[in-house]
């Protein structure tokens, strides 16, 4: 594994066209229930991305990991502090994309409760993880965690959490790693089909 130098910064203008479909591929079951099709919810993203509304999208969240030019994305995380998202702001920026109903955005409530661990406002969220496919197993996953941790502190939270689906279980010992421990188990059968996520905490506090 070799190790590329990099560096952090935000989100740029027009660079959700490169993030939005990331993001969609992190939750496709998430984004698949709540769209008509691949194109729409990656429509929906890059507008949630760019909304005047905060929310768990929102590029205020987005933390890029660049090599020495900052044009070559090489990955990203979306993390915030829990006290930093609101339920109003989240509904008035799904509505604003204007491909989603009142039905849809209800479902993805439930959707979290079942599945995601609950945010206290003094609770540090890591809700998406993403690095390039040609650029994997380069230790870059590793940079954006250490990042995120480091941002958590900053903000003096209590805890990080982050949620791994029960179809990802090899990603349990990566975040084992960094001291995150199991805390709960949220799931759901669906068809027969059990769904859901470990919930894992560091303490910070």
């Amino acid at each position: 594994m070799r190790d590329i130098m990099t560096a952090f910064r935000k989100l740029e203008d027009d660079e959700d066209a490169i993030v939005a479909p990331w993001i969609y591929e992190t939750d496709k079951f998430l984004f698949d229930k709540l769209f008509t099709d691949k194109c729409d919810a990656i429509n929906a993203i890059g507008q949630l991305i760019n909304s005047d509304y905060i929310n768990p999208y929102h590029r205020s969240f987005i933390t890029v990991i660049y090599t020495d030019n900052p044009e070559d994305i090489l990955g990203i995380s979306v993390s915030f502090k829990g006290c930093a998202i609101s339920s109003e702001d989240t509904f008035n920026a799904l509505m604003d994309t204007q491909k989603i109903n009142v039905k849809r955005i209800i479902l993805i409530r439930i959707l979290d409760l079942l599945f995601s661990s609950y945010i206290r406002k003094n609770d540090y969220y890591i809700g998406i993880l993403y690095v390039a496919e040609q650029y994997r197993k380069q230790g870059l996953g590793s940079k954006l965690v250490e990042k995120c941790k480091q941002m958590a502190r900053q903000s003096n939270s209590y805890n990080i959490l982050v949620d791994v689906e029960y179809s990802k279980e090899y990603l349990l010992d990566f975040y084992s790693g960094f001291e995150f421990d199991r805390s709960v188990d949220n799931y759901h059968k669906i068809v027969g089909k059990t769904y859901g996520c470990y919930g894992m905490k560091c303490k910070l506090k």
